[in-house]
């Protein structure tokens, strides 16, 4: 017969194994669903801008257009209004600090509305649409601080 001090050292074992079955059903569970949406997108690795860059671990993407994010960037605006070269040093600096600043805009709206990526170019094999939030990250693009290098 077990003392009531025993039993109490039990209950915690006991819950932290039920609540590992359960976690392990929900993971196998799980996995079936997430292939299954994965394999709905298709997207090179390439066009891939913030997030997971594996088509087959995505479950809520988003798309950019990624140059006309770049465009509105106050890099690219000082480029244009200076005419700065892109080839030449300074321009070079300013393109990396407007990728900088588009990644920090793009996670920003990824992470508030719950995306796992941001695609340059993606689509659904079923023909659906994938949310394009251009807009969105444009607008957050004052707001950010470019990570730095």
């Amino acid at each position: 017969m077990l003392s009531t001090q025993g039993a109490t050292r039990l209950s915690p074992l006991f819950l932290l194994a039920s609540a590992l079955a359960v976690l392990a059903i929900i993971v196998v569970q799980g996995s079936g669903g997430a292939a299954k949406a994965a394999a709905s997108y298709e997207a090179k690795a390439s066009h891939s801008i913030s997030g997971l860059s594996n088509v087959s671990q995505l479950s809520n993407p988003m798309a950019v257009r990624y140059d006309e994010v770049m465009e509105a960037t106050e890099e690219r605006v000082r480029m244009r209004k200076e005419k700065i070269d892109p080839t030449s040093p300074l321009g070079e600096i300013l393109e990396s600090a407007a990728h900088r600043r588009v990644s920090a805009a793009t996670r920003s709206v990824m992470l508030r509305d719950g995306h796992c990526s941001a695609w340059k170019k993606i689509k659904r094999k079923d023909g659906r649409p994938v949310p394009d939030l251009t807009a969105d990250v444009i607008a957050q693009l004052p707001v950010v601080t470019p990570d730095p290098e």
